[in-house]
């Protein structure tokens, strides 16, 4: 078992081992380094600086809308060529009528 008196002991030689602890010292250069540090970090992040104002900002979204009306408008052009020939292709794979009129009035090709 463990005695209590050897607890005590313990417990007194630790907190008796505080007493002697004295300041950190530290290198006498860390300001210096961490101050260097800092400018370097500022220096980098100048750049960065400039994405963050308003006027950037907006440049950057009227610069994306433009983009997207551009594709939109110049995609449409051919899409109705492109979609009427995918629909005529796709009904001559399929046997599939072209027109509302062709689905239904069919025309009975084997009869003369």
């Amino acid at each position: 078992m463990i005695n209590p008196a050897n607890i005590e002991k313990k417990v007194d030689e630790a907190l008796g081992s505080i007493d002697q602890i004295g300041r950190a010292k530290a290198n006498p250069f860390l300001y210096t380094r961490v101050k260097a540090a800092l400018s370097d970090s500022t220096d980098a992040g100048a750049w960065y600086s400039y994405l963050k104002k308003p006027t950037f900002a907006l440049a950057t979204v009227v610069l994306v809308f433009a983009m997207n009306a551009w594709v939109i408008f110049h995609s449409s052009e051919n899409t109705t060529v492109t979609v009427q020939e995918d629909e005529q292709q796709f009904a001559k794979e399929y046997s599939y009528a072209v027109s509302t009129a062709d689905r239904f009035y069919s025309i009975n090709e084997d009869q003369p």
